[in-house]
């Protein structure tokens, strides 16, 4: 090989790295915003923009900070402005590469706020796993609380609704900003999940109706368990009830496997919501009066208990969400225009009128496959 040959090999490898380096930022040069809230502010038409910045050393190998998180208010028009306004106030570059969290609070909520989501959603930045959760109250005071853990509350938040979507029907799983983005383009209704703050800590549970990027209405965490079986949505998790005096106490059902389909049916010129359920599961052990009732007779008896309360929760959020908030997060309007195209056509200029005199009827079947010890109650 020619001196001239590994002349060119030794330069194009240097304008190689140079090329590839040129603009790296070093991690002790960025401020990694890891939690945003969205407040109204006092000034006509602007936000309380607030800034959960993690340390840059938080997250070295082995360092140890004082103050692993700060938060910065700003006060603007949006996010974009806020950001570029707080470049001015610290010497770093931020980045929202590590964003876990975008709080809202009910009082932006009940604006359209699709346009302060804008800037997230285009900017290469975000992570489409960044969540979105609806403050009923202000929401930078969940940035404010501090965890005993000691870990930043932007995390402790995100990792809060991951488990609990997973692990309870009564928080919803929609509230990542890649399905909002779907639901921007798509123009449908959905749920986000409620966060309210408390003195030193907060609930998750329940879940803001959003309805044209609006705020609608509240649900329980209850009605959120209806919604997601009428949204198709479950998968395992807890199904608390209340039985009859005859068949004892409270029951918890552990669901490790569940099916539910909502599909548009017409009959005549009438629209039907038609949901057929199917959840298998075991008993924990239950106190139960001396009925003389064996696990067969027993699991007979609590499986119909089990299902029209489950029933009820659906048919009473199913109205809810219809009649006051005449919102539809189940997709029935996306679903008849698939099923009936030739009835959605003819009827979609009165289609709010067709949806809020729609009926539900429910098919629930529970396969109770193992029940634990049947505790005899001395009444």
């Amino acid at each position: 090989m020619t001196r001239k040959v590994i002349l060119t090999i030794i330069i194009a490898g240097i304008t190689l790295l140079l090329v590839s380096c040129w603009d790296q930022i070093e991690i002790e040069d960025q401020a990694f915003i890891v939690g945003i809230a969205l407040d109204k502010s006092d000034e006509s038409g602007k936000l309380e923009v607030t800034f959960q910045i993690a340390h840059p050393k938080a997250f070295m190998a082995e360092s140890q900070v004082d103050e692993p998180f700060w938060n910065i208010t700003q006060v603007s028009e949006d996010i974009t402005i806020a950001r570029n306004e707080l470049i001015k106030k610290i010497n770093w570059i931020p980045t929202f590469e590590h964003c876990q969290i975008l709080l809202i609070s009910e009082d932006v909520a009940k604006d359209r706020f699709e346009k302060y989501l804008d800037f997230l959603i285009r900017t290469f930045e975000v992570r489409k796993k960044l969540q979105i959760a609806i403050v009923q109250g202000k929401a930078k005071e969940i940035l404010d609380l501090k965890f005993k853990s000691g870990i930043i509350p932007s995390f402790v938040i995100s990792e809060i609704l991951n488990k609990n979507t997973k692990y309870s029907f009564e928080v919803t799983d929609y509230s990542h900003i890649g399905r909002i983005h779907i639901a921007l383009i798509e123009g449908h209704d959905f749920i986000l999940c409620r966060i309210i703050p408390l003195k030193d800590e907060l609930s998750i549970s329940g879940g803001a109706v959003i309805k044209d990027f609006m705020l609608a209405g509240w649900l329980s965490g209850e009605e959120v368990m209806g919604a997601r079986f009428l949204r198709g949505d479950v998968e395992s998790g807890f199904l608390e009830v209340k039985l009859p005096p005859e068949l004892g106490e409270d029951v918890i059902l552990r669901i490790y496997e569940s099916e539910s389909e909502l599909k548009p049916e017409i009959r005549g010129d009438k629209l039907y919501a038609v949901l057929n359920i199917r959840l298998e599961g075991d008993i924990n052990e239950i106190t139960a009066p001396s009925s003389g009732l064996n696990s067969d007779e027993y699991i007979k008896k609590a499986s119909v208990v089990i299902e029209k309360n489950l029933e009820n929760i659906i048919k009473r959020t199913f109205k809810k969400v219809q009649q006051e908030f005449a919102s539809d997060p189940f997709r029935i309007k996306e679903k008849t225009q698939s099923y009936y195209p030739h009835f959605y056509q003819a009827n979609q200029g009165h289609w709010d009128e067709i949806y809020r005199s729609a009926e539900l009827e429910i098919s629930t079947e529970i396969m109770i496959r193992r029940i634990g010890e049947i505790k005899n109650r001395k009444d």
